[in-house]
């Protein structure tokens, strides 16, 4: 299973200005998740979702909890269920055929499952989207964007720029703040790659308060002698506006390294909750160097995020020592490591020092390590 898309033609034609059909795009589709593992995962697990029916011609969700697909009925409902891909395997995966965008960049995987005649109902995103098509078929309709999306919530419909019925297989690209509405025309599922988007005054907000959590003074001002030379002195002239900008800027510029940390720890956080590790335990350094010397795989957390600024890396909003940049180069490269791939640090105590931390918080866990052979390891 691939993605076949020029992606130079679609970042200067496409990103962030048009939606775009991409027919076929899922070269050899498979779903990557069954309507019954979706149920099972939002039973089992208690999955943030939402069931959305359509009564008297409009969806709306019904806040009942989900238990199961028999009380529905056969037509005019869906469920959406968000963050698949930290609890499943083969969804993480999935949204691999789109690392051309950066792995801080992608916020979830969002699966949504419908009967006949069911839908999510008409809405506009504040971020932009992929929407890849598995099993049935969907119809799709997006508009050009208006001051409200209440301007459409009506019987007479603006003409659509596009309305497509998609296929397995079939990928839409919808940019943020187009409205658009699908309706299934069978049963059927859609996957949703969300990616990420924010609000400028509250990034400011949140770094700002970081810094002060931290003790910084930051750069105290007061007016240069020559701004006192004026005739009104109830007046605030727009050099007084540019010298507060100035100085501000100034404060950013020295603050840079702080900012990188900040940007590295905020986006390396998931927004959803991530699982628990399967059957963690606690290791010591020696025996975490004795399993990887027996080339059983270790697996990283689904949903976890390990990024890096340089050779600064971070995970899940904590910094990593630098000196060891190449070996969490490997680690946030990969799902899956063993020993062979980390051989230049397997001997290094301090490294698997820090590394026995990460497991021993979960981050990270071995495969197939029962509680037998975990108390057979030699150390």
């Amino acid at each position: 299973m691939y993605l076949m898309i020029n992606w130079q033609d679609f970042l200067q034609h496409y990103w962030q200005k048009h939606p775009m059909l991409l027919k076929q795009a899922v070269v050899n589709f498979i779903n990557p998740v069954s309507p019954d593992e979706l149920a099972k995962l939002v039973i089992e697990k208690a999955l943030e979702s939402q069931l959305i029916k359509k009564v008297n011609g409009k969806c709306q969700v019904v806040h009942n909890v989900f238990n199961g697909y028999k009380s529905l009925g056969r037509h005019n409902w869906s469920l959406k269920v968000q963050a698949i891909n930290h609890w499943h395997r083969p969804a993480e995966e999935f949204m691999y055929l789109f690392r051309t965008f950066p792995d801080w960049y992608r916020e979830d995987l969002t699966v949504s499952f419908s009967v006949p005649g069911g839908g999510l109902g008409l809405y506009a995103k504040t971020s932009d989207v992929f929407i890849i098509q598995g099993i049935g078929r969907s119809r799709w309709r997006i508009w050009n964007p208006l001051s409200s999306v209440v301007h459409y919530d009506q019987k007479n419909f603006f003409p659509s720029i596009i309305n497509e019925e998609l296929v397995s297989g079939d990928a839409l690209y919808i940019p943020k703040g187009f409205p658009h509405e699908a309706i299934s025309s069978e049963t059927a599922l859609s996957y949703c790659i969300n990616l990420w988007t924010d609000n400028s005054l509250r990034m400011i907000r949140n770094w700002t308060e970081s810094l002060s959590d931290k003790n910084h003074r930051g750069i105290e001002y007061s007016p240069s002698p020559d701004l006192l030379m004026r005739d009104d002195p109830t007046e605030i002239l727009p050099q007084d506006i540019t010298a507060i900008q100035n100085i501000m800027n100034q404060f950013l510029l020295q603050q840079r390294d702080d900012l990188e940390t900040w940007f590295g720890q905020q986006m390396s956080q998931s927004s959803y909750d991530l699982p628990m590790a399967p059957a963690a335990q606690v290791y010591q350094p020696s025996q975490v160097q004795s399993i990887l010397q027996q080339d059983i795989s270790l697996c990283r957390l689904m949903g976890l995020r390990m990024l890096h600024i340089g050779d600064r890396y971070f995970l899940n909003g904590e910094s990593l020592a630098s000196n060891y940049a190449d070996a969490w180069n490997i680690m946030a490269h990969n799902t899956t490591i063993n020993g062979y791939m980390l051989r230049k640090f397997i001997d290094d105590n301090d490294f698997m020092t820090q590394l026995t931390l990460l497991i021993n918080k979960g981050y990270w866990y071995f495969q197939g390590i029962s509680m037998k052979n975990f108390f057979d390891i030699n150390v």
